[in-house]
């Protein structure tokens, strides 16, 4: 009985580390996304390369369990221009 708990007790170790370690990595995507949401912003323009990228990070947070949060940051992000506008005077 005494080895079960022992078993037991790593297991639940493991658990908590394995869910630690899903929390940081989702945690290091959402703040990737909104960095890059308000770099984009401020430019203007979001390029395809990056999109595509935040694209990327933004499934795999949302398959770590991430919530809705991020949906709307990446949706203002697809309506930006992927190109600098120029504007001739």
């Amino acid at each position: 009985m005494l080895l079960l708990g022992l078993g037991y007790g790593k297991l639940l170790k493991k658990v908590r580390e394995q869910e630690a370690i899903v929390q940081g990595v989702q945690a290091l995507l959402r703040d990737r996304i909104i960095q890059s949401y308000n770099h984009y912003m401020d430019k203007g323009y979001c390029p395809i390369y990056a999109l595509e990228n935040l694209q990327i990070l933004y499934e795999q947070y949302c398959a770590l369990g991430g919530n809705g949060t991020m949906a709307e940051l990446m949706e203002k992000l697809r309506k930006l221009p992927t190109e600098r506008q120029v504007f001739i005077v």
